[in-house]
């Protein structure tokens, strides 16, 4: 069960569960595709203005993203349960799976597995931002996802932070929890670039420019050029109004087109400001690239200091002087990136992350089935 694309994160799902359960039948139902009629959208007005009213209205949350907040609201996820339900009644399925936690998939009966990026408490962890404007509201939280948590066998994260949210915001028990990762969306070019690293390119991909730490790049940008004035910097993803020389703004671009950024850059730089994980960042790896990067969320998964790249504490002189330092010593540069290739093939790719996940999901399933046949052994011999 899925909402759309996710990032390009459901293909690869899809085909671990595949490639992991090659005798079964995978169906997938894209929850986004329900139709709700009209009445429950009106209904789901008191809803919306109740739990996001004040916080839009006092500029907590801004005005723009109210569309996205009125298909946030408890009302409408707990809709898309019932729909959920019935559409799946009295249907054996040998478990089901869901990726995110924005609705509940779990059928009665039924092992239920979760994959998912976030928690909405994470938000609080995050230093540099006002949690507020990402919360979902104390109604969703307690009616939606709590209850998805509860109800699930086991829960699959894509980071250390998630997995220590379920167990420490959510009390879910450590045995329920497990940190699979995520892996890369980019198809890698076999031919390696070993000259780019001393091109003194600097890559940024993102689409939300200023939660990704884009005006903060900018000024280490600025600070780069007064000692480098040959480098560059390539943001690819969004459209930002930049006022700086060298710099080259693709936009949004298809998937496909990325992997040209990425095997002509000299080193990956997201200072985000909010990061559950970062697939960019398994993308950078991939192609051999040093990362700088803020020392937030799961990105402690990814980079190693001095060994993969840096973690800066989100200060634009510590980032300047982190990438100035890799531009003049290209050979370190290269190691660093041959460094993340390593530890992403050790760790970050989707054949990795489906082995784990269907490694649990085997094993909770064998013993199932091993209960299931005891107590039908008992039953006989008690007849």
């Amino acid at each position: 069960m899925k909402m759309g694309s996710f990032s390009q994160i459901n293909n690869n799902v899809y085909k671990f569960l595949v490639a992991g359960f090659p005798h079964n039948e995978i169906i997938v139902d894209d929850i986004k595709k329900y139709k709700i009629k009209f009445v429950y959208y009106i209904i789901n007005l008191y809803y919306f203005v109740t739990e996001y009213g004040i916080d839009i209205l006092s500029g907590k949350k801004n005005w723009k993203d109210s569309l996205a907040w009125f298909f946030t609201t408890s009302y409408i996820s707990l809709h898309l349960n019932r729909l959920i339900r019935e559409k799946h009644k009295n249907k054996k399925y040998l478990f089901t799976f869901q990726t995110q936690s924005l609705f509940n998939g779990k059928l009665e009966g039924i092992p239920h597995f979760v994959y998912t990026d976030h928690t909405t408490q994470t938000n609080k962890l995050y230093p540099d931002i006002d949690p507020g404007q990402y919360m979902k509201s104390v109604r969703f939280i307690k009616k939606v996802e709590e209850k998805i948590y509860e109800d699930a066998t086991m829960i699959f994260t894509f980071g250390s932070l998630i997995t220590w949210s379920l167990i420490n915001h959510y009390k879910i028990p450590e045995t329920k929890v497990v940190t699979a990762f995520a892996g890369s969306n980019v198809l890698i070019d076999s031919e390696k670039n070993t000259e780019k690293y001393a091109k003194k390119n600097i890559l940024f991909v993102g689409v939300e420019w200023e939660r990704k730490g884009g005006p903060i790049l900018l000024k280490v940008f600025e600070k780069i050029l007064s000692k480098h004035p040959d480098a560059g910097l390539t943001i690819v993803g969004c459209s930002p109004q930049i006022h700086l020389p060298n710099c080259t703004v693709v936009g949004k671009i298809p998937v496909e087109e990325v992997a040209q950024y990425y095997n002509n850059a000299s080193v990956f730089c997201l200072p985000t400001l909010r990061e559950p994980f970062g697939i960019v960042f398994t993308e950078a790896m991939k192609y051999r690239l040093p990362i700088i990067a803020n020392n937030i969320g799961s990105i402690p998964d990814l980079v190693e200091n001095d060994y993969n790249g840096y973690l800066i504490n989100n200060d634009p002189q510590e980032y300047a002087e982190a990438i100035c330092k890799l531009f003049e010593n290209p050979e370190k540069c290269k190691q660093m990136g041959e460094n993340g290739f390593n530890l992403s093939e050790s760790k970050f790719s989707w054949q990795l992350v489906g082995e784990k996940i269907k490694k649990n999901i085997d094993e909770f399933v064998f013993q199932l089935n091993e209960k299931e046949k005891k107590l039908i052994n008992t039953n006989e011999h008690k007849n």
